[in-house]
């Protein structure tokens, strides 16, 4: 035989190859990664960590909440903060504004929002809230407090302002303000909307000894009517309204009145009570809120039932809103909590989906010292 066919010359080529091929592999790798790594520059290799993502959950002192529809709905509250879902509560998107209170929400559909506060801090949206333009309120007075606003069109729209009602029908370009414009010593509170040209207006001139407490449009503010029948004598302790047709509404604060003939005349249903705000869905069924309190009325107001569920979290609750008899929301601020040795508040959020028979309650919290410094904040 030839010396290829020596087998201790077959196996020692083969050790020699299997030796050839694991080298230039190895080297293969190594070069490999050499090239990853220099072909970058060291801007990139040293590049900056993703920005955080937004604040979820976060939301101070909440004061108001909406809901377009069953999973679209926003709440806001103090220090400039709001936080919106897309997922009916299950999660939430937080911002903040650069506004002190963020009174009043309000939106026509999942696009296009607005937000109220003290300070002149109006805020349109039209993106569902994913970012926010001031409003300048031109027509307005400078850093008036607006409490409440509210949208029939994307143009025609009111802005509740404690010097009246002030009125766009240009989208917010511009607005107008009817209630006693010249007149000195006046003060707003509230307003109801019966409809875009109907609205009812809870304030007065505060320095007369029994003024008027209840005005009345019927052309979408450009006059005001005074209401004999409701005067400082008979709402002495009445801070919101609600009404659900020309004639028949609620006053709420102290004491619960309704009237059934457009204010002239008001008869008391509950006293004392603690009311923040109504919501009614008809001249029948309704809800009034405030303090620990979540009165529900299905005749009327001739008796009103508490359904407040017993939880020993809630200290004020503020706002409520419903988008069908069975499913709504109501805000407001718990108790004090202590974590560790830190200080924290409570902003909770209530959700029925059965008309208030049954609530669910979710807290969040927040640190107090965030913003304490700042006055007035947590107040009122």
């Amino acid at each position: 035989m030839g010396a290829a066919s020596n087998p201790a010359s077959i196996c020692n080529t083969r050790r020699k190859m299997q030796l050839i091929r694991s080298t230039v592999v190895a080297l293969a790798i190594i070069a490999f990664v050499y090239f990853q790594i220099h072909s970058c520059s060291k801007d990139d290799i040293a590049a900056p960590e993703p920005p955080p993502p937004a604040p979820d959950n976060v939301i101070f002192a909440a004061i108001d909440v909406f809901f377009a529809d069953a999973e679209f709905g926003c709440v806001s509250g103090t220090a400039g903060t709001l936080m919106t879902t897309l997922d009916g509560g299950k999660t939430w998107n937080g911002s903040a504004l650069q506004a002190a209170y963020l009174n009043d929400v309000h939106f026509l559909d999942r696009l296009h929002g607005w937000i109220a506060g003290r300070d002149g801090s109006l805020y349109a949206t039209l993106d569902g809230g994913a970012s926010w333009t001031p409003n300048p309120a031109q027509g307005c007075p400078v850093e008036e407090d607006f409490y409440k606003v509210q949208f029939f069109t994307e143009r025609l729209g009111y802005v509740l302002g404690y010097r009246g009602v002030y009125r766009t029908d240009d989208g917010g370009a511009t607005w107008t303000n009817n209630w006693l414009p010249v007149v000195a010593d006046r003060g707003a509170l509230d307003v109801s909307f019966v409809n875009d040209r109907t609205a009812f207006l809870l304030g007065s001139r505060y320095l007369e000894a029994d003024p008027v407490c209840l005005y009345r449009t019927v052309n979408g503010g450009a006059l005001w009517i005074p209401i004999e029948g409701s005067r400082a004598s008979v709402f002495r302790t009445v801070m919101t309204v609600w009404f659900v047709d020309a004639l028949t509404g609620w006053a709420g604060g102290g004491v619960i009145m309704k009237t059934s003939d457009g204010g002239a005349t008001w008869t008391t249903q509950v006293t004392p009570a603690t009311v923040r705000e109504f919501f009614f869905f008809d001249a029948e069924r309704g809800f009034a809120v405030g303090g620990t309190t979540v009165l529900r009325t299905n005749d009327g107001g001739a008796s009103w039932i508490d359904v407040a569920p017993s939880d020993d979290r809630i200290a004020d609750l503020r706002g409520i809103h419903f988008i069908d008899p069975l499913n709504g929301w109501i805000v407001g601020r718990g108790t004090d909590a202590r974590a560790g040795d830190k200080l924290c508040k409570r902003s909770l959020l209530l959700v029925t989906s059965d008309g208030g028979v049954h609530w669910k309650v979710r807290e969040f919290l927040f640190d107090y010292a965030l913003v304490a410094g700042a006055t007035g904040l947590l107040e009122d």
